[in-house]
């Protein structure tokens, strides 16, 4: 009846597990995917030649745009694999 005292805490700290904390990390987005996309930035066009300029500049900026708010969107739903 003495070692009961003893072996009781044994056993029951041997069914314990340790408290794990939550770590959720930030996602590994690239520096280059934060970095804007730069439009038409010269002066106000008089021409259609400048017109259309403008127009080609500023639709490949919202393009580029676009493709990098997709690869971040893409980056921020990928699946957390778990260890």
């Amino acid at each position: 009846m003495r070692l009961y005292p003893l072996c009781l805490p044994l056993l029951l700290t041997g069914c314990s597990q340790p408290v794990r904390e939550l770590v959720i990390l930030p996602p590994n987005v690239p520096p280059d995917l934060l970095q804007p996309c730069a439009g038409y930035t010269g002066p106000l066009p008089h021409s259609e030649g400048q017109i259309s300029d403008a127009l080609i500049a500023e639709a490949r900026g919202r393009s580029c745009a676009n493709g990098r708010l997709t690869a971040v969107a893409d980056i921020l739903t990928q699946p957390i694999l778990k260890d």
